[in-house]
């Protein structure tokens, strides 16, 4: 489904509501045309693009559920940060960002991000850097490099517009991602809390309610707080000594009823950069092969 957000920036939701494997793409109709994103509507993005045009497809960051269609652009050029290119461009640096590579999770990874997610090395022609300025025709877009989630996260802020695209600092309940190889708490934290001060008036986001018009500090500050309600959940559990396995399966971040190499990943990917952090203050320690928490 379509929705026109402003008369040259359409936005096009993503299957399941934007759900994950899906995410809300966004669409300049102008200079060409210019797609956000492509993990949202195939039929839409190939509609748009027979009758309205593309000419880039600009990607915000390098994860699955944004690149899913992008095989089937073979004749578009692709544009992404200067930090996240390389993921885009090589199959093992992207393993090895997301902290699949030499794991016991890179197999199961391989097979998803390949098959399930199509993933096809594509050469990135233009790499952008924080605000530098982006021209589509007449629509001009400022890229706002957000690290925390990935490095090279990419916001695109179109000031005439009002609209800024969140894309991953999506505002939604299950709260932020940092559990990538290269992401970091206090980076998300900077980065959102800089997204929230730049007041838009438009803020899409790309996973559910895509749409969050207005100040948007209360909400951000909702989502960042689920960072600490994660970690009060891993101090708990931790005044007993626990295992890597332990902290795994007790599934703090996903909850009850998600079995599996994905979930596990996840659990342990997100509750590591917690763990660093605490072993870093002094917080807790690690004896034998168990974790504890010091008071």
């Amino acid at each position: 489904m379509i929705q026109r957000i402003t008369d040259r920036i359409w936005l096009i939701e993503g299957g399941k509501g934007g759900r994950y494997p899906y995410s809300h793409s966004l669409y300049v109709r102008d200079g060409g045309g210019a797609l956000f994103d492509c993990g949202s509507d195939l039929e839409e993005i190939l509609r748009l693009k027979r009758e309205g045009g593309l000419r880039v497809v600009v990607m915000t960051h390098y994860h699955e559920d944004h690149y899913s269609f992008l095989h089937l652009l073979p004749d578009v050029e692709v544009w992404a940060s200067e930090e996240d290119a390389a993921a885009l461009e090589s199959f093992d640096v992207l393993l090895d960002r997301y902290g699949a590579a030499g794991t016991e999770w890179e197999a199961f990874f391989r097979k998803l991000l390949s098959e399930t997610f199509s993933y096809s090395p594509r050469k990135v022609a233009r790499r952008l850097v924080d605000g530098e300025r982006l021209r589509f025709g007449n629509t001009e877009a400022v890229a706002v490099i957000a690290p925390g989630h990935t490095p090279g996260h990419l916001c695109p802020l179109f000031p005439s517009e009002g609209v800024l695209f969140l894309a991953d600092y999506d505002l939604t309940g299950f709260g932020p991602w940092y559990g990538d190889k290269p992401g970091n708490i206090e980076a998300f934290r900077r980065s959102a809390n800089r997204l929230a001060e730049i007041g838009a008036g438009v803020h899409v986001v790309s996973h559910m309610t895509p749409v969050h018009p207005g100040n948007i500090g209360p909400k951000m500050a909702a989502y960042l707080s689920v960072i600490d309600c994660r970690e009060a959940a891993l101090r708990a559990f931790l005044e007993a000594p626990r295992t890597r396995g332990e902290i795994i399966g007790r599934r703090i971040v996903y909850g009850e009823g998600h079995p599996g190499p994905w979930f596990d990943y996840g659990e342990w990917s997100l509750l590591s950069k917690h763990l660093e952090g605490m072993l870093a203050r002094g917080e807790a320690a690690f004896e034998g092969d168990r974790y504890v928490s010091i008071r």
